[in-house]
């Protein structure tokens, strides 16, 4: 029953909330937004679960595909979308899908959540395979759009998570990880586009970003598989080259445009002294640039 769920709770601390000043409303939202890190927090090994499973689905050449509808699938286009610029790795290798498709990007559509075959039609069209690992967002932890994709991707085979708001989702029964972030009730009550969906936002950061470092797609802190779409980006790798490799930065610019625009080729080169080809055949063997980097110097 939804009058059950923690997130859909009356907020004690904000009954009058309409009868106080902006300072003090805006008081009470930050200081209700200083406990997400802390339901982070008491996840964090189960976040780690879902971390590997994502590095596995990659090496095996599968997707990461989000499932969501309402905050929660805009949460999950957001940072599905920013790991290709980022990273510098293919459209698709983390999918969102959002109920109501692109439109509900932009525009609220609440009624499409409701249908279950909504999630399965859409997880089908996206020609899921056993290889692809399937991460259903529900704030409730009970979404049907999201039960139908979840309940599809364990046809097909597939490993499957949620992240939810709540104790015990009903979902959990076809979720083989679950991570229970447990905001408690909104400053508005069940707004959950406010600390549910900020925390929601918080984990997928952290499983698309570790999963992407420990696939070899930074050195050190640095971006250097960055994809250079833009002036503003090839600013930012040239500098990482140069920070990277103690060089100036027009020498760094030089050695990025004989790499073809890629950061880590070119830092490669310089740091190992070796040729591009040689360089772009040991990244084929590895790529992680520090250990591409061990076998240039045996």
């Amino acid at each position: 029953m939804l009058d059950n769920l923690e997130t859909e709770k009356s907020n004690p601390k904000t009954q009058n909330l309409d009868e106080i000043d902006i300072f003090e409303i805006l008081r009470i939202i930050n200081q209700e937004d200083a406990t997400i890190a802390l339901s982070v927090a008491e996840n964090l090994e189960n976040i780690k679960n879902v971390v590997v499973n994502c590095i596995s689905a990659i090496k095996n050449h599968g997707r990461i595909i989000y499932v969501g509808a309402g905050t929660s699938g805009r949460v999950a286009v957001i940072d599905a979308v920013e790991t290709v610029p980022t990273f510098g790795i293919d459209s698709g290798i983390f999918l969102p899908l959002i109920a109501g498709g692109e439109q509900a990007f932009f525009q609220a559509t609440e009624n499409v959540e409701d249908y279950e075959e909504g999630g399965k039609n859409d997880l089908e069209k996206s020609n899921v395979r056993s290889e692809d690992y399937v991460i259903g967002i529900s704030a409730s932890g009970r979404t049907p759009y999201v039960k139908g994709a979840l309940s599809k991707a364990k046809e097909k085979g597939c490993k499957t998570a949620l992240i939810c708001n709540v104790k015990n989702p009903e979902l959990m029964k076809i979720s083989d990880i679950v991570v229970s972030l447990r905001t408690g009730p909104e400053v508005i009550s069940g707004s959950t586009r406010m600390k549910a969906g900020t925390a929601q936002k918080m984990v997928l950061n952290m499983i698309s970003t570790v999963t992407m470092i420990k696939l070899g797609k930074t050195f050190k802190n640095y971006m250097v598989d960055v994809k250079i779409m833009n002036q503003k980006l090839e600013e930012r790798a040239v500098r990482i080259i140069s920070e990277v490799t103690g060089l100036d930065k027009k020498t760094c610019k030089e050695y990025l445009i004989k790499a073809d625009m890629k950061p880590k080729l070119a830092i490669l080169m310089i740091l190992s002294g070796k040729g591009k080809e040689f360089c772009i055949e040991a990244l084929k063997k590895n790529e992680v640039l520090s250990e591409a980097l061990k076998t240039l110097k045996n």
